[in-house]
């Protein structure tokens, strides 16, 4: 916040002790998770990381929202790809289904968010966008790569948190990352892994 010691939002300007309060909370979340996140590279697989770095260049909130529509589109895509690989077993494939529907909640509402800012949303992402899922033997390794892609997203999200200007949007977005982050902590269970190897979700590996 160059300049002055108020954070302009769209929905009014915030005070200083919200100010410090906000910044103190993604320092927080930035150090939380030093290690064990993902089982599953992100820089080791060219979707993963294009989900990581979707907000890395300097954007308004208009194309943020684009972006993380298409974020979303691809995860209700890797999800159904899961689903349909035939490595799952019954019960994860109800977790998988689940989760594909949050996905889809999450696009619907972005979707809606950026039509009321006068926005254009983004093509529909397609199969051949998603990448990754070939090669997978087990269930564990579908869940692995999932956790990939889901810890990838919330690292996006907290690099869009930090450019957004609009109050709401802010809350829409942290609502979205924390429901990544209750996705992470089934997906790591489904794998094997430690449940919730650290206090908070960044993303970071």
């Amino acid at each position: 916040m160059p300049g002055g010691d108020r954070m302009v939002i769209a929905d009014g300007s915030a005070s200083p002790q919200s100010v410090a309060f906000e910044r103190d909370r993604r320092d927080l979340i930035r150090r939380g998770l030093t290690a064990g996140g993902a089982l599953v590279a992100t820089s080791s697989i060219p979707l993963l990381l294009a989900v990581r770095d979707a907000f890395a260049a300097e954007s308004g909130d208009a194309e943020i929202l684009g972006k993380a529509i298409h974020i979303e589109q691809l995860a209700v895509l890797a999800y159904e790809s899961a689903i349909s690989g035939g490595l799952l077993s019954a019960r994860s494939e109800a977790v998988f289904s689940r989760f594909r529907d949050h996905e889809q909640q999450h696009a619907d509402a972005l979707t809606t968010a950026l039509t009321d800012l006068g926005g254009t949303p983004p093509e529909p992402a397609t199969v051949t966008d998603v990448d990754g899922l070939d090669g997978l033997k087990s269930q564990a390794d579908v869940a692995r790569f999932a956790i990939g892609f889901e810890t990838a997203a919330v690292a996006a999200y907290v690099d869009a948190q930090r450019k957004l200007v609009d109050g709401k949007l802010l809350q829409s977005f942290a609502s979205i990352m924390a429901n990544e982050a209750q996705h992470l902590v089934v997906l790591r269970g489904l794998a094997g892994a430690e449940a919730v190897p650290n206090a908070f979700e960044t993303g970071e590996t």
